[in-house]
């Protein structure tokens, strides 16, 4: 177990608090990194329903080899179980690799059961990056033990292509929902595989694929074809409503090398998503950058995205109803420095959300953390201290407003997880 370290002081403040509600408050956190290399990246949290733990999963490594890893906390990070092992190591040094935006995702269900989602690579010769296998292990005691990695995608006697840049949610009662982009209708597929390139105009759009297991992972229903037309390397992201279905967010590309933000049921796949916002970003290329969604108990869908428009840069926030209206964006941090940038949402119990991005308004990568109040302005802002270097943050809060970040520090040649917990105080 790790101490947490207290670091209230010292913060800084981006945004006046509003009278009489209550100010954001940081501590730094101890992470449980296992100590398998110098690296340590990646993290995906989530908060077990049942129990309330925290739980997160996260890669670490050498830089050649490296393990997915999982823990929990039963005190909103101030301690931590020793880590779990649930995939990689030396003796599978395809299975796991750091990647931002096509980090594990971790889905949590009553009754201790926990799952990890994550691409694996696959050197493939000719190709610019390597191909991917979607990956899939669960834990059906708490986190104690872990089942062996299957495969999600459903084309594996054919020719190896990209499956990544993943979303997925509990659904039903026992359910998991997983959405990807899938390579395989691509007459010529180019790999949209390592953090940070940019694809032409011209390379091929993905297709959002989709599977669903009704119990718990045992078994999975045929892979289906979403929608075409999505950005080729920016994630599909997948939270769980009011109704215990999955609400999907991503990058549509259209006409004119316009790259806005939609949403839609997964379920539907006959239905037209529609733009949270008409942002009319014209990008020729892709920006590896996708959307963060999560849904509060009144139905409404929280999104939050970047935004490269000439002018109107920066990341913003929308609210989309349960009847489908779509409120006003509010810009959390812009700017004309303001380049990609990555982003985490959670509701709050009063209406509001609570979010994380890992960009300040001069460009520097930081991570900074803002509440939205139920009325759809914008609260207090700070910067996490000590989150030089920060990048794609995620979020989970406790209690409704408890929260934890976590995010990927770059320190030189090395990459470090970190955490923080955030308190009204």
């Amino acid at each position: 177990m790790s101490p947490r370290i207290a670091v209230g002081i010292g913060i800084v403040w981006l945004g006046a608090v509003g009278c009489g509600r209550p100010a954001l408050q940081v501590e730094r956190l101890e992470t449980p990194v296992a100590g398998a290399g110098a690296h340590s990246a990646d993290p995906a949290l989530g908060v077990d329903p049942g129990s309330g733990e925290l739980v997160m999963g996260w890669v670490e490594g050498d830089g050649k080899v490296w393990t997915l890893y999982a823990s929990r906390s039963a005190d909103a990070g101030g301690t931590w179980s020793s880590p779990v092992k649930v995939a990689g190591g030396a003796e599978s040094p395809e299975e796991v690799h750091p990647h931002g935006e096509s980090s594990p995702r971790l889905v949590i269900a009553p009754g201790n059961r926990r799952a990890l989602i994550w691409p694996n690579s696959v050197t493939v010769p000719g190709r610019k990056w390597p191909a991917t296998l979607l990956r899939f292990s669960r834990s059906q005691d708490g986190g104690q033990t872990w089942s062996a990695p299957t495969t999600l995608n459903d084309d594996t006697t054919a020719a190896p292509v990209s499956h990544q840049f993943h979303g997925a949610a509990w659904v039903g009662d026992s359910g998991i929902a997983v959405a990807w982009l899938d390579e395989r209708d691509v007459a010529a597929p180019v790999a949209a595989g390592a953090e940070g390139h940019t694809e032409h105009a011209s390379e091929p759009d993905a297709t959002i694929y989709y599977t669903t297991s009704e119990d718990f992972g045992r078994s999975w229903a045929p892979n289906r074809a979403g929608w075409k037309e999505a950005c080729p390397c920016c994630r599909v992201t997948l939270a769980r409503d009011r109704n215990g279905e999955a609400v999907a967010a991503w990058r549509k590309h259209y006409p004119g090398d316009v790259r806005d933000v939609v949403t839609t049921l997964l379920s539907d796949e006959a239905a037209q998503p529609e733009r949270v916002h008409q942002d009319d970003w014209a990008y020729p290329g892709c920006p590896h950058t996708g959307p963060a969604i999560a849904t509060g108990a009144d139905g409404s869908s929280h999104v939050v995205w970047y935004n490269g428009k000439a002018g109107s840069a920066g990341v913003y926030y929308a609210k989309v109803t349960a009847s489908g209206e779509r409120s006003r964006p509010v810009g959390l941090v812009t700017g004309t420095r303001v380049g990609a940038a990555h982003a985490a949402v959670e509701p709050l119990g009063d209406g509001g959300a609570l979010t994380a991005y890992d960009l300040t308004e001069n460009g520097d990568r930081r991570i900074s953390v803002a509440r939205v109040l139920a009325a759809g302005s914008l609260g207090e802002r700070l910067e996490v201290p000590g989150s030089e270097g920060g990048k794609y943050p995620q979020l989970a809060v406790l209690g409704d407003t408890t929260a934890v970040v976590a995010w990927t520090a770059t320190l030189g040649d090395r990459s470090e997880l970190r955490l923080a917990r955030i308190d009204p105080r």
